[in-house]
């Protein structure tokens, strides 16, 4: 077989068929470079081949004899060749034709085909291009048992074996498979390597549906693998062919790292760094059990020893350290906690008793014994293992996989030797598995009958041995082997965790495996879907989970402070809770919808009690003691009739019902007694005395259980007396709450149980008597109300909204005895503004230094209506307001000082203030929009309040600044016609008309800090944020002055959301759904109720001869400048000249200062043109008092004659006295430099060496850390790549090196003036393949030969680089349409091929970050802000986000999820493709 190569050393090489070792030859390496084609001709043993570099065609003989020219250096780009007879046939890529000439000579040269795209290969289809022969394969297949292959030598034919597998000795049959496997996972696909043959060839699996695959064992016993998936979120498997694939795990499965077999006892073990557990399960998925939930923080590698039962693990956390327990999770040890960075991989030698682990922070491979002892390092070379991840160990080697340098490698296990590249340049490495397919020893009693358990088999450590264990859900009967469902079971909170303790079997608890418990207090259960309720005070939140641990949520997470109490209505499925801190009972669905408060005067509830089928609720008052307010009180489940059982006694917790007997127990913490009444309040007793410290209770058939603080213990005894007192638990601190989970303790039925009771809310069952003969009522939640069919609700449509730095409450209007609510919206962080639109009932807030944000008052609809961009100092904005019916948000921007307006779905419009000759600082916004007015504070000096119409024209002051010291919030009465405002400095609140009369004080004493401001109604609110009150009085003379709600900090702006009606929508001209026919503002011309449409445009642009659409203004020519308010040209030197010509005065707006000559008209000129003879001022000031001669002449001193400086020591008397020649020396040419210049330029020098050695010291500083970096390509400069031959382009020079993004793009920039070195060409873009992907397992680093590739007409690409044309017809045409002017911005650049910084560099900042996506930055009227600082970084070990929240900076190891992205050391192999884009 013959084969060109065109890679760094072109040649031709020829081998047997078989590939024996010593057939290959080379037969041709001189005189070639790009060799394309090739053809053999059989009948002259010669073989014929095409050169597309040096344009030829040659032949010679099959040992590389004899070799001549056919075809000279003439063709313009051959491909491919064939031959038939006396003909060679070829196909030409740059004429796309095929050719045909005598192959002996080269003559008759003709076109036998034209016109063919991208003509590739050629053959000649004739019998005689295969000619027969001997063939010692045609019987029996040469006797072979697989392959069959031709040979040069005797016997002429080799028999072969599928890659991987052994040829047999009789050197005939192929072994039945692969004796030893490496199982590798890539984030995409698994593949097999077999050891046993030195080509280590890998083979990929044929499997589904894997994204983010990580972790891999193996099962020797019945041949199926075992993986994970972090983007899957589940446990897979399959066999090793690829077939029986399925998911074993897939529920509560967040980041699962590791996975280990138990081969003997049939087990499957995992860790999860998501939901930080360490969980085992049958091998098919079933008997699921948490082991370990505790003191886990990012738990990795996991391995098993099942002979003597052991596992062992990595965590990579805050405090890296390698554990061992038992099979059963018990016995937990620490076995190395120091010198650890990044233990990703570990490995179990049984036969030493070792355990091996590789270390990506420390780059170390290390070994100790199993039981801890006898560490050392084994490999400690930086070099060798930069980030080590995968690690297996079979036999004398030890295996890993390693991110940076993208390859598989090993070790002999002894001495750290004998290093060797299984797999070289191979992206996105991941786990793998070193496999023995025929090792299948070890035992332990789980191998027999699964050691006679039900369920699971955990085999311990002699002499404990193995242990039956039950899934979660079920508990062990006496046999201490079979597992059933308990009737009964005790749960209890315990601070971080919820447990549950058997009522039947035993008392050993279990930890039910819950994520993020932080302060678990009250708890409760529902019988009916087998769920669990708690609230956490650290986290202020309700949450729920089923008994099993999974579907965690927080149902309640907004408005709690201090939940100390809870009860579940079982039968109406509604959620009670008491807020010690709020002072409240409230209740909602059990998902925390539909919530209501029920009670919130007068109260200081801790503990509560539901009695659903009789309709009643209790609970307990703490209170002050001085003031007799301790009681337990009774209502009606809606809170109604409120009465009081028994007052005067004490703290009271842990109220429980005894539904069979009728009775209510409570624990007192004063009196340190159980006690019980009737439900009805008589029949008061105390059932136990003198106890520690009591707190929680609970009932169960006869007993009474309880919690005791003091004792740290869980007892129970008779309920009736007390007595046969027994202990349950011990050793627990802080014990919150205890409940029993049975159907007896939630039993009972009312009318709310069947569809609700018909209600779309909430339904409330009555007690007896309480409305007979109805026996249950619909509500609503707070604020809502109950509709003419008492079972349907209505939203509020009028309202108050105030907000405090991270939440938004509502207050009723309407119902003013009623108390606020927190809206649930889960966004805010930092609000510091509030507007409201009635129509789409959206609520809109300015959310810190992130732009503006909208949402629904029930949390949904989240979403980014304007990025702002504060943090590059372009925009920030300050205040918004709602102009309803022409649907436009307006906003100021305290950065560029200007009011924009966008429309309610974030489409910009423009701005319709912005500052001219007048110095304007707009702030506070408020609109008249039935009258067309838009009020703003301007907060220059001195301070005033403007009005203008809503596009910013007709702006006058309103009110002065000798009235103003600060003016703050602003808001307008329209029915009034009044203007209100707070003096920030003043401490005023007044109002003024529109027309700038009656200005009127309401209020001057007792306001601190008036930060909000809104009218409703006959009143006047404001909130002060100095005294975090909100209180209100009469707008039209500031009486009655009341506080409404007070001590709320942090409070930020107050708005009135007041109802529009579709009737008053439609009344306005600009309220119906076309704006009023206008593109962009509309807003009311004349007076309220009778106006009509005015149509009009932002700034920059002008009102088409339509009046209803906008355009740019007239185009002025290249010396006019073009006013902003369009439709005026004046001439350019008028543009900063000091004097306003425009009628907008925006030719003098951002002019620069001027730091030459400012001429007396205005103008500034260079200093070099003054006095240099020629007028450049039109007034012609800059030639004005000048020296006779100017800065480039010399001054004769006789004749006082002018002469040019390059006159001056030339040799040559040009003086009259010839003094232009005296004075210089030999070699001067030039008038000597002044002593004071020399001094300067010294200085200078020293100056500028001073800062190039201080470069040259940073640039040693960043080699030294980024030891192992491969920066990324900067961004902004990848946009300008396009893969293009390197002649056919000028080549610009390199960009400046460190530019960061955002930096200057070169419009035509060829891949060599970014790289030193490498081909510009991109194998890939022709198959489709990313960067990263391996179709090609392994490629030469550089090539250095470009490849043959077919010449292609840039234009067909749309421009070089796909960068667009620079025509006349694309040009950007301007049109400020901005919410603030700033400098247009090339579109930024599609990111490259990324190349990794290395994960070890710490010291650049937090190393933790999603991929790169670059968003474009455009010209206003399409402007998408962002707040984006991502920047490059290696990222975390799984693809959590909350890595980066909690601060983890550099001591986190980087990450399989986006591994992809970063360590891409070297390009792609070259491809016969000219242009990527085509």
């Amino acid at each position: 077989m013959y084969w060109t190569d065109w890679g760094e050393h072109p040649k031709i090489e020829r081998a047997g068929m078989d590939g024996r070792h010593g057939s290959r030859q080379v037969i041709i390496k001189t005189d070639i470079f790009w060799p394309n084609g090739l053809t053999v001709d059989y009948a002259e043993s010669k073989i014929f081949w095409a050169d597309a570099k040096l344009h030829f065609i040659h032949s010679c003989n099959f040992d590389g004899t004899g070799r001549r020219v056919v075809v000279d250096g003439s063709l313009p780009h051959p491909f491919a060749l064939t031959l038939y007879e006396d003909s060679l046939f070829w196909t030409d890529w740059q004429s796309q034709a095929i050719y045909s000439c005598n192959k002996y000579t080269g003559d008759d040269r003709r076109e036998v085909l034209s016109d063919i795209f991208s003509p590739m290969d050629i053959h000649v289809y004739q019998k005689s291009r295969q000619p027969l022969g001997v063939n010692p394969c045609g019987a029996m297949n040469g006797g072979c048992s697989h392959l069959c292959l031709m040979s040069p030598y005797q016997p002429y034919y080799t028999c072969a074996c599928p890659s991987g597998v052994q040829l047999l000795g009789d050197n005939k049959t192929c072994a039945n498979g692969a004796k030893e496997l490496l199982l590798l996972v890539r984030r995409t696909d698994i593949r097999r390597i077999s050891l046993d043959t030195p080509d280590y060839t890998d083979v990929v699996l044929q499997l589904d549906n894997i994204r983010h695959a990580i972790a891999i064992d193996y099962d020797n016993i019945d041949g199926h693998l075992y993986w994970t998936d972090d983007e899957v979120q589940a446990i897979s498997r399959s066999y090793l062919d690829g077939s029986g694939q399925e998911q074993i795990i897939s529920t509560e499965v967040d980041h699962p790292d590791g996975v280990a077999v138990d081969w003997i006892a049939r087990n499957l073990y995992w860790t999860d760094t998501g939901t930080d557990r360490i969980e085992v399960s049958r091998l098919n998925g079933t008997s699921r059990k948490v082991l370990i939930a505790e003191k886990l923080d990012e738990p990795r590698a996991i391995c098993l020893d099942p002979v003597d039962g052991y596992m062992y693990w990595t965590d990579w956390g805050k405090q890296p350290k390698i554990e061992r327990a038992f099979l059963d999770g018990s016995e937990r040890l620490v076995l190395f906690n120091s010198s650890l960075g990044w233990p990703n991989g570990l490995a179990l030698d049984f036969i030493e008793r070792k355990i091996y682990w590789g270390d990506a922070k420390t780059d170390r491979i290390e070994v100790a014994n199993m039981d801890g002892t006898g560490r050392r390092i084994l490999v400690e070379e930086e070099s060798r293992i930069p980030h080590i991840f995968g690690f297996s160990l079979l036999g004398q080697f030890i295996y890993w996989t390693d991110w940076q340098k993208r390859s598989i490698e090993r070790i002999e296990k002894h001495t750290g030797r004998n290093h060797t590249f299984i797999i070289d340049q191979l992206p996105d490495l991941m786990g793998l598995k070193a496999v023995n397919m025929s090792d299948k020893e070890g035992t332990n009693p789980c191998a027999s009958d699964n050691g006679g358990c039900s369920h699971l088999c955990l085999h311990r450590p002699l002499p404990k041995g193995h242990l039956c264990a039950c899934p979660m859900g079920m508990e062990l009967i006496a046999d201490g082997r079979t597992c059933v469902v308990p009737e009964a079971f005790l749960l209890f909170s315990h601070r971080t965790d919820i447990r549950r303790i058997s009522l039947e079997t035993n008392h050993n608890d279990a930890v039910i495996p819950l994520t993020g418990v932080r302060d678990a207090s009250a708890l409760d259960f529902d019988i009916n879907d087998h769920r669990i309720y708690w609230t956490d005070i650290y986290l202020k939140s309700i949450n729920r989970a089923f008994m099993n641990g999974s579907a965690m949520e927080s149902v309640v997470k907004f408005g709690l402070d201090y939940p100390e109490g809870m009860a579940v209505d079982w039968v109406a499925h509604n959620l009670y809770w008491a807020d010690i801190g709020t002072g409240r009972i409230e209740m909602s669905r059990m998902d925390g919808s539909s919530r209501r408060v029920l009670l919130w005067k007068d109260i200081d509830p801790r503990a509560i009690a539901l009695d659903p089928p009789r309709g009643y609720m209790y609970w307990s008052n703490w209170g002050n003691p001085d003031m007799n307010t301790q009681s337990i009180e009774r209502s009606a489940l809606d809170g109604t009739h409120r009465m009081t059982l028994f007052s005067k006694v004490g703290r009271v917790n842990g109220l429980t019902i005894d539904f069979s007997e009728d009775r209510l127990f409570w624990t007192n913490l004063d009196n340190k007694v159980i006690e019980s009444a009737s439900l009805q309040g008589n029949d008061r007793q105390q059932i136990i005395h003198n106890l520690p410290h009591p707190f929680g209770l609970t009932q169960y058939e006869d007993f009474i259980f309880w919690t005791d603080w003091q004792d740290k213990s869980i007892e129970r005894a008779n309920k009736s007396n007390g007595l046969n007192r027994t202990r349950i638990h011990g050793q627990l601190d802080y014990i919150m709450d205890i409940s029993v989970f049975h159907s007896s303790r939630q039993s009972g039925w009312n009318p709310c149980q069947r569809h609700n009771g018909g209600c779309s809310h909430l339904c409330i069952a009555h007690f007896d008597g309480y409305l007979s003969p109805v026996t249950h009522h619909c509500e609503c939640p707070t604020h809502f109300t109950l509709m003419s069919d008492n079972t349907t609700c209505r939203a509020p449509e009028s309202f108050l909204l105030f907000s405090q730095k991270n939440a938004t409450s509502r207050i009723s209007i309407e119902a003013e005895d009623s108390p606020t609510m927190v809206l649930p919206i889960g966004t805010i962080r930092n609000i510091k503004a509030l507007a409201y639109d009635p129509v789409e009932e959206v609520i809109f807030w300015i959310e810190g230094r992130k732009g503006i944000r909208k949402a629904k008052p029930n949390g949904s609809g989240v979403s980014q209506l304007v990025q702002s961009s504060a943090h590059s100092g372009e925009m920030q904005p300050f205040d918004i307001a709602v102009e309803p019916f022409s649907r436009h948000l307006f906003w100021s921007d305290q950065v560029q000082n200007v009011i924009n307006v966008t429309r309610l779905d974030g489409k910009p419009i423009g701005v319709v203030i912005m500052p001219t000759d007048v110095p304007y600082r707009p702030r506070h916004i408020a609109l008249a929009p039935h009258h067309g007015f838009l009020f703003w504070t301007n907060r220059a000096d001195p301070s005033s309040i403007m009005r203008s119409r809503l596009d910013g024209r007709d702006t006058h002051v309103l009110v002065p600044g000798l009235t103003l010291a600060a003016p703050g919030p602003l808001a307008v009465d329209e029915a009034e016609q009044k203007l209100y405002w707070a003096d920030m400095d003043l401490k005023q609140i007044k109002s003024i008309d529109f027309e700038g009369g009656n200005m009127r004080m309401l209020a001057d004493f007792m306001i601190k800090d008036p930060v909000g401001l809104t009218v409703f109604g006959p009143y006047v609110y404001w909130i002060d944020r100095g005294h975090d009150l909100i209180e209100r009085m009469l707008k039209t003379n500031g009486q009655n002055r009341t506080k409404i709600k007070s001590r709320v900090n942090l409070l930020t702006d107050i708005i009135a959301a007041e109802a529009l009606s579709l009737e008053e929508r439609g009344g306005h001209p600009c309220g119906g759904i076309d704006n009023g026919g206008c593109s962009d503002i509309c807003m009311i011309d004349g007076v309220k109720g009778v106006g009509r449409a005015q149509c009009s445009c932002p700034q920059g642009l002008q009102l088409s001869s339509d009046e209803r659409s906008c355009t740019d203004p007239p185009t002025c020519t290249h010396d006019e400048f073009s006013c902003l308010s369009g439709g005026t040209c004046i001439p350019l030197v008028w543009h900063c000249d000091g004097q306003a010509e425009c009628p907008d005065g925006s030719d003098e707006i951002a002019c620069p200062d001027c730091s030459g000559f400012r001429c007396l008209s205005g103008q500034c000129i260079s200093l070099k043109e003054r006095c240099d003879r020629e007028q450049h001022c039109t007034d012609g000031s800059d030639e004005q008092n000048c020296p006779p001669c100017s800065h480039a002449e010399y001054l004769c001193e006789t004749d006082k004659k002018c002469i040019s400086k390059q006159q001056r020591c030339d040799k040559v008397r040009d003086c009259a006295s010839g003094d232009d020649e005296d004075l210089c020396s030999a070699s001067a040419t030039l008038t000597p430099v002044p002593h004071a210049a020399s001094s300067t330029n010294y200085t200078i020098s020293i100056t500028v060496g001073f800062i190039v050695l201080i470069f040259i010291v940073l640039i040693v500083l960043v080699f030294v850390c980024k030891r192992k970096s491969i920066v990324p390509p900067d961004d902004d400069d990848c946009h300008a790549i396009a893969l293009t031959k390197t002649s056919s382009l000028p080549q610009p020079p390199k960009p400046p090196r460190g530019k960061g993004v955002g930096g200057p793009l070169l419009p035509s920039l060829a891949p060599s003036s970014l790289t030193d070195s490498g081909p510009p060409y991109d194998r890939n873009h022709v198959t489709g393949a990313s960067s990263s992907s391996s179709t090609i397992t392994q490629y030469p680093p550089d090539t250095l030969n470009p490849p043959p590739s077919p010449i292609t007409d840039p234009s067909q690409c749309g421009g070089v680089g796909g960068g667009g044309s620079t025509s006349p017809s694309t040009v950007w045409s301007f049109r400020p349409r901005n919410h603030h002017r700033h400098k247009r911005r090339a579109p930024a650049a599609p990111a490259l091929h990324n190349t990794p910084y290395s994960t070890d560099v710490e010291s650049e900042g937090p190393i933790y970050s999603r991929p790169i996506h670059t968003k474009r930055k455009q010209k206003y009227h399409a402007l998408q802000y962002s707040d984006s600082q991502d920047t490059l970084h290696p990222p975390p070990p799984t693809p959590r986000s909350h890595y980066v929240m909690d601060g983890c900076g550099s001591e986190c190891p980087p990450s399989p999820s986006t591994e992809r992205s970063f360590f891409n050391p070297l390009p792609p192999p070259p491809s016969p493709v000219n242009h990527s884009d085509c």
